[in-house]
């Protein structure tokens, strides 16, 4: 590949990806469609499909959720649970909610009910299976192949997921901190698989 060549691809992922941002700011996440997106952006479909799948494909691809994911990916469950002050949220957590808002426009346009189900579902998804690495890290003792994934998959992404979209529906209704240490609080404490799998003899769900 040229440098010339380089340069296009970058200006065009630029284009679109902005593209995505005026549509999430100005229209909200109804309006976000390739046919919107490359409209606005000045390219054509083919140019489109050259870097992304599809649109929720961008969505993943955007610096501001690649940023996201680098905060939310290096988190450690095992630490988390073993996170010693009750009082305090688990500093990962909240730099995740800090950084959503500061970026406050984009998450709650793809965060907001609105959302197409299928953008839903790969959240859900990518958040659940974080979580579900994390957990087969801490038990590697556990028979994870006897266990349904899809459902422990589902289970953990819903959490996160719901509770993430709440605290946007809501307004930001509870500081970053607050809400950190709600979910903190949450993961650690809620009768969850963690619960379970520490208890020596049980290796089912």
């Amino acid at each position: 590949m040229t440098k010339n060549t380089d340069l296009r691809v970058v200006r065009s992922r630029k284009l679109i990806e902005q593209a995505l941002l005026d549509i999430l700011v100005n229209q909200g996440i109804k309006n976000l469609n390739v046919k919107n997106v490359t409209e606005k952006a000045g390219v054509n479909r083919g140019t489109f499909y050259l870097h992304y799948k599809d649109i929720f494909d961008l969505i993943e691809q955007t610096e501001l959720m690649r940023g996201l994911l680098d905060i939310l990916v290096p988190i450690q469950l095992n630490e988390l649970l073993l996170h010693p002050d009750d009082n305090s949220p688990f500093p990962p957590i909240t730099e995740a909610f800090e950084y959503m808002q500061r970026h406050y426009y984009f998450f709650k346009a793809i965060f907001h009910q609105s959302a197409h189900v299928e953008l839903k579902e790969r959240l859900l998804y990518l958040v659940g299976t974080r979580m579900y690495e994390h957990l087969k890290q801490a038990h590697p003792q556990s028979d994870w192949s006897a266990r349904p994934t899809d459902y422990i998959i589902a289970y953990l992404g819903s959490a996160q997921f719901g509770l993430i979209q709440h605290w946007f529906t809501t307004d930001k209704s509870l500081p970053p901190q607050e809400i950190a240490l709600l979910l903190t609080r949450l993961i650690r404490t809620v009768p969850c698989l963690t619960n379970h799998l520490s208890v020596p003899g049980h290796d089912s769900i």
